[in-house]
């Protein structure tokens, strides 16, 4: 079983860190003001608002605020503010027996699925889902607070994530633990020590504005290196952009029918997670044990202590 991080409860202070591109300020205070409003008390790293071209500040600054909130005792849970660019020039800096322990819930998509993954690899549960300078930024409308907050106090299992509007490819019931994120993140990790495995896992898989050859390459790319071997289902996002052009011929569905196809697992397009439009933005844990089947998927065990 993974570490699991302590539960984020009610009146929790919630650090908030940029491992990749700048935060601009109006969008900062406008994701704290909501997690004010959800109970939250939010607590910003100490050079969250540095710039350095196109990242927040230095490598060396971006990993002392991600291992100052980690060590800080009143610091319930890491949120990410953004992606962009970044997280990865913090991984070799992260060691995991740091990570192990203090193990805090980190929630985060996006670029920061390149920490997801750190996390993955130390045996560590994380979040995948809404960042407080984007989706948590623009309100209850962008992000599901109550399905996130839910996750982040859920010791037991039982907790379900239905499909919603998410559109079955290939029907079947499968289990294993949540892994993935941000496409385009886990390609760049294949061949690197910080890959993530997805043999006995059901995999996430989102991105945004990539090209339909380019999907195609990065999921070959991953089978190539053998990452997708004994894969047990796929559970695609919501893919905005992710066109050719209007006059392609097919859809990001029928598309993704077809390269998941070999991999002969269940397999869902259309969750909410990650990079999302303007559907609200879902959270689902990684490296917790879950069901997947015709209603979406159930956790076998709890994401947090």
């Amino acid at each position: 079983m993974a570490i699991r991080p302590r539960a984020v409860l009610p009146g929790a202070t919630v650090g908030i860190v940029a491992p990749a591109s700048p935060v601009q300020l109006p969008w900062l205070e406008a994701g704290e003001a909501e997690l004010r409003r959800v109970g939250l008390v939010p607590r910003r790293s100490r050079n969250l608002l540095k710039r350095s071209g196109y990242t927040a500040g230095s490598a060396g600054e971006r990993t002392e605020d991600f291992l100052e909130l980690l060590d800080d005792e009143e610091v319930s849970a890491i949120f990410g503010a953004r992606g962009g660019y970044g997280c990865l020039d913090l991984l070799s800096r992260i060691p995991a027996d740091r990570l192990r322990q203090n193990p805090k819930a980190i929630l985060g998509g996006s670029d920061v699925t390149a920490l997801l993954s750190l996390l993955s690899g130390a045996g560590i549960v994380s979040f995948h889902g809404p960042m407080v300078a984007q989706q948590i930024a623009r309100g209850p409308s962008r992000w599901d607070a109550e399905e996130t907050l839910g996750l982040l106090r859920a010791r037991e299992s039982g907790f379900a994530l239905p499909w919603r509007d998410a559109e079955t490819l290939h029907p079947g019931r499968a289990e294993g633990v949540l892994r993935g994120g941000c496409l385009s993140i886990l390609a760049a990790l294949a061949g690197t020590p910080f890959a993530t495995s997805f043999r006995g896992a059901i995999a996430v898989l989102e991105d945004i504005s990539v090209k339909p050859y380019q999907i195609e390459r990065m999921l070959t790319q991953l089978a190539l290196a053998g990452l997708l071997d004994g894969v047990r289902g796929i559970v695609f996002g919501r893919m905005p952009g992710c066109t050719q052009h209007p006059e392609q011929g097919y859809t990001t569905a029928e598309l993704l029918a077809r390269l998941s196809e070999r991999f002969e697992v269940p397999a869902v397009f259309g969750f909410a997670t990650g990079h999302t439009d303007e559907a609200r933005c879902r959270t689902v844990p990684f490296e917790v044990r879950v069901r997947m089947d015709a209603d979406g998927l159930t956790l076998l065990e709890g994401a947090v202590e």
